[in-house]
């Protein structure tokens, strides 16, 4: 063994693992780097090394002051947000940057904010300020306008501590002391980001959005009927509520038609989609429900001929329906009791309640929805008892975000149960049952339509029948 240690001798292999091992451990982290040297020149000399390591960060037995490798002055100074540090508990000014006093003027270092910094009182961060200073953690809010509304900022408040020491390699948490509870903050570092061209630019689209949903209900409101028409054996009533400020609106609509010999067709609709191409869509739609009726064609005709006409219109806009035909009994069996013929292009079943109290749903087998071009579309005939009670509605109704449709449908089932009154109150009760108000996220359309009573029997129910190409079957 040599002097210092160093043991000398052995094989030429052993030599060679040595000098490998030399030059691997060079490169590895934490180890000095070093530059070739020239070639006229034997001496290595030291390559620069990054004061905070290879790694970029301080390692356990390295505190370094930011202050050796930066100006934080100069730093503030660059910034080209406005910058201030205001110290004390009425917030004296100690520093503020250039691009806080182009955009106020200058201020005098160490007088009050109150009096110095006037615009931080305008925009409301004197009490932040206090909030900071006291419980030693920032603090941050969005979109403060000065009081000529020329400059909105987001604006975050930061406090500045105290020297407690310095913290192990772990550190002590932010802004707190070796116990955990917060460090005592002396001032606070105010900066306030820019952001008045993107307010600008929200209000003016939520302006534009206002007017476009104002357009569109008011588009919604003058394509559905004014007035429903009442036939002589059938009482109808109708309510459309348009969704809540946040919701746009959609395409639901309801008509109630009279065809020949005392008939009466009702109708039911929801284009999918929001906002005026839907609502626009709707209006073409019912037009055309309102003529095809008067061809007067079996309900399942009438939707295979919506289905081109809703192709026509948009190939990509899809609407569900209910064309129902109501035929009153004829006035030499009134005990036969009423028909019902319907067709439905994929919409919701359409709901009866009984003399009795009992609710009934309409026929499950749906027709596919408007639009698709398929047109296997099928009438169902229900045959009714006086005094029974139909809705037919819109899945603004039934539909909920966190919940299966199955449960506002046995909702809705409930409710009819024990909704008795006139088909206004009808509607209105269901609309209240349902939590619609004015803040609904979805348009609701709601019929209902009730047959005058003539003392059938209570407990009586419905016979439903189904008739393929509106041929009734016997019951």
């Amino acid at each position: 063994m040599a002097p210092g240690g160093v043991r000398t001798g052995g094989s030429p292999e052993e030599s060679d693992d040595r000098l490998n091992l030399m030059r691997w451990s060079a490169r590895l982290t934490g180890a000095p780097w070093r530059v070739a040297p020239p070639k006229d020149d034997q001496v290595a000399l030291p390559g620069p090394r990054d004061p905070l390591g290879p790694s970029g960060v301080p390692g356990p037995d390295q505190l370094l002051d930011l202050h050796e490798l930066y100006d934080l002055r100069d730093v503030l100074g660059r910034l080209p947000a406005p910058v201030v540090i205001t110290y004390g508990s009425r917030h004296r000014l100690g520093y503020a940057n250039d691009a806080y006093r182009e955009l106020f003027g200058t201020r005098p270092n160490g007088a009050p904010a109150d009096e110095a910094l006037p615009e931080l009182a305008e925009l409301g961060l004197l009490p932040l300020l206090d909030q900071v200073l006291r419980s030693g953690r920032g603090r941050s809010v969005k979109a403060r306008s000065t009081a000529d509304r020329r400059h909105c900022f987001n604006v975050s408040c930061v406090p500045l501590h105290t020297a407690m020491g310095a913290p192990p390699a772990g550190g002590w948490g932010r802004g707190c002391t070796k116990d955990g509870h917060a460090r005592p903050a002396v001032g606070v570092l105010v900066y306030a980001a820019e952001v008045t061209d993107q307010v600008a630019i929200a209000t003016r689209l939520r302006e534009a959005e206002r007017k476009q949903r104002e357009a569109a209900v008011t588009l919604q409101h003058s394509l559905l009927p004014q007035e429903l028409e009442q036939p002589a054996d059938l009482r109808v009533a109708a309510t459309y509520r348009p969704g809540g400020a946040e919701a746009a609106v959609g395409g639901d609509w309801y008509d109630v038609i009279s065809l020949p010999a005392g008939r009466t067709a009702l109708v039911i609709g929801d284009v999918m989609g929001r906002g005026l191409r839907a609502a626009a869509v709707m209006g073409q739609l019912r037009t055309a429900v309102r003529a095809y009726a008067r061809l007067d064609l079996p309900p399942h005709q009438v939707m295979t001929l919506l289905d081109g006409i809703a192709m026509e219109i948009d190939a990509n806009q899809i609407a569900t329906c209910v064309y129902a035909v109501y035929e009153p009994p004829p006035a030499s069996g009134r005990d036969q009791g009423s028909i019902l013929t319907y067709a439905s292009a994929g919409h919701l079943p359409l709901m009866l309640r009984t003399p009795g109290g009992a609710v009934l749903q309409g026929e499950q087998q749906n027709g596919p929805p408007l639009g698709t071009g398929d047109g296997s579309h099928t009438s169902h005939t229900l045959r009714l008892l006086p005094g029974t009670t139909g809705v037919l509605y819109t899945d603004g109704l039934v539909e909920r975000r966190d919940q299966d449709i199955d449960q506002g449908l046995g909702r809705l089932s409930r409710t009819l149960a024990g909704a008795v009154g006139s088909p206004e109150v009808v509607c209105a009760r269901l609309l209240r049952a349902m939590g619609v108000t004015a803040d609904h996220d979805d348009d609701v359309a709601v019929l209902a339509f009730q047959l005058p009573t003539d003392g059938a029997d209570e407990a009586g129910q419905p016979c439903l029948t189904s008739a393929v190409d509106s041929e009734l079957e016997e019951v």
